[in-house]
């Protein structure tokens, strides 16, 4: 009896002592999965696996483990942790959290793997759901169904449930809406049986198809995941406007809407192919508006270079570099005449008093040789092209030719990037992606922001490409539709025996601008012509959006 009684507080200490270590043991767990929760996979796994070392809660930590090398996208080293999970009676994560981090990786099937491995007592109602659409979204559509059946409505979100329901009907049907415009109309579908996304509307198909190249939805489904939807910012009407616009011309035509930098339009016309983001022209004239806003940020004093005068040549180093009007543009009295006549030679002689370095950096501030991601892929922007070796070679940088290259997104970005007074913004073209549930898994990135240019040398910049649109020399004269302020450039360059390509950077209207745009047209002659009345036609059935009946 006496040793009884003194092995009583004994026995109370160890009691107390070991539910001191498990409380112990429990918390750095919680913390680990507090650090999983917040997408910080790398700190979850070391606290967990430190902590997992005193062999207290072993189901748990394997499971906070698991999670975390399945999140960050280690299935090999989440195996064994899964193996080891086993029967649960205390759960140390949420199941139906673990499925939301898997679904906004489009890992469906590594939530099946958790899902079986993590044995738990009772499985919530929305874990169950969870289960459903993921058996769905692999393509299990009998087990889905039969599991989806299983579920009692009025315990999980009503929302959640038809939209599964919804989803297992279509994945049945073979045809799966997955592209939508900025209406939620549907432009384009995910096909299980072939893994292909197919334009339903044909306006869209060079961006969705694969044939459009390898920068489209359909070329990218792998990369993309087919089981979240793609909501864009396309505008139908947009779209449609700047198609008719091209006409039989082959080119496209890239629409932004300043104030939100969303892309309302990627048009193609021509053939198939994604020109707007897969090819890169030579950019000629208007290139000259990045010339003439580096000379007003890089402090170059532009008014005392006028009156100038165009003799339709400059030597440079001895050699003679031509204007493109060979008896010269004559007198030109200020900024804007230069602009609106597109003279070479001034616009060469600007950019020899800036330099070939200036002027290659302040290409690279405006994009040139970066990339723009746009939610769904990442597009190449235009690049320079080396080697810029002498000062010959710098005018011809400095008016556009022979040393870069510019596609018609990136074109409608330095557009954009005038409209908002010098302001280099990443457009916009993903809203957002919901899973097979409808929840929200992705929304746009971030839009990157910079400011090349200062407010006032913007300002100036944009007087200049009024008047290429309204004086009676400018090159834009063609371009302006009754009622509407117009800033604009064109440019006209290529291998004139190929057929020149002409390209227009535009925005509109001038003060409160509601649209810009960039247009190439492949072979087209001169921008003046052409272009000009491509932008024409494009305003002309933009007018009810822009506020002008």
């Amino acid at each position: 009896m006496k040793l009884r009684r003194s092995l009583a507080p004994l026995l109370i200490a160890l009691a107390v002592l070991i539910a001191l270590l498990v409380a112990v043991a429990w918390l750095p767990l919680v913390d680990a999965r507090k650090e999983w929760s917040a997408g910080k996979n790398a700190e979850a796994v070391a606290t967990a696996d430190r902590w997992s070392r005193l062999h207290l809660w072993p189901s748990q930590y394997h499971q906070v483990l698991a999670v975390a090398f399945l999140t960050a996208g280690n299935a090999a080293a989440a195996h064994p942790h899964l193996a080891a999970i086993g029967n649960v009676w205390i759960s140390a994560v949420d199941k139906t959290e673990v499925a939301r981090h898997l679904f906004a990786r489009n890992s469906y099937a590594d939530f099946l793997v958790y899902d079986a491995a993590s044995r738990e007592r009772h499985d919530a109602p929305e874990a169950v759901l969870y289960r459903a659409a993921a058996q769905a979204a692999t393509n299990q559509i009998s087990t889905a169904e039969a599991t989806f059946r299983a579920i009692d409505a009025s315990r999980v979100k009503r929302q959640n449930y038809d939209a599964l329901r919804t989803a297992i009907e279509q994945r049945k049907s073979g045809s799966i809406p997955f592209v939508f415009d900025r209406s939620n109309q549907v432009i384009g579908v995910y096909r299980p049986q072939t893994n292909a996304v197919i334009a339903t509307d044909p306006d869209f198909a060079p961006l969705i198809d694969r044939d459009g190249g390898d920068l489209t939805i359909g070329a990218r489904i792998d990369q993309i995941g087919p089981n979240a939807t793609v909501e864009t910012t396309l505008d139908p009407f947009v779209q449609k406007a700047a198609l008719a616009a091209l006409g039989d011309y082959r080119g496209s035509l890239v629409a932004i809407d300043p104030q939100t930098n969303e892309i309302l339009a990627i048009a193609n016309s021509g053939t198939k192919a994604n020109r707007a983001l897969e090819s890169e022209y030579e950019p000629g004239s208007v290139i000259k508006v990045l010339t003439g806003l580096n000379a007003l940020t890089n402090g170059v004093n532009i008014e005392a270079m006028f009156p100038y005068i165009c003799k339709g040549e400059l030597m440079i180093d001895g050699r003679h570099f031509g204007d493109w009007v060979p008896q010269g543009h004559g007198r030109l009295d200020n900024f804007d005449d230069a602009l609106a006549v597109s003279c070479n030679v001034f616009f060469a002689d600007l950019g020899l008093r800036l330099g070939r370095e200036k002027l290659e950096r302040f290409m690279n501030a405006a994009g040139f040789d970066g990339q723009a991601n746009l939610g769904l892929f990442q597009v190449p922007l235009g690049k320079t092209i080396g080697p810029v070796f002498n000062n010959f070679e710098t005018a011809f940088l400095a008016i556009g030719l022979e040393h870069e290259k510019i596609d018609t997104i990136h074109l409608a970005m330095i557009a954009s990037m005038m409209a908002n007074r010098g302001v280099l913004t990443t457009p916009r073209l993903l809203r957002e992606r919901r899973s097979i549930l409808g929840e929200v898994v992705a929304a746009a990135p971030r839009q990157g922001q910079t400011r090349i240019a200062t407010a006032a040398a913007a300002e100036r910049i944009i007087n200049a490409m009024q008047a290429v649109a309204t004086q009676p020399r400018g090159t834009g004269r063609r371009a302006p539709v009754e009622g509407l302020s117009l800033a604009m450039k064109t440019g006209t360059a290529g291998i004139r025996a190929n057929g020149l390509e002409a390209l227009i950077l535009a925005f509109s209207p001038v003060d409160k601008p509601k649209i810009a745009f960039g247009v190439i047209a492949e072979s087209a002659g001169p921008a003046e012509y052409a272009g000009a009345k491509i932008a024409h036609d494009f305003l002309q059935k933009m007018k009810p959006r822009l506020g002008v009946q």
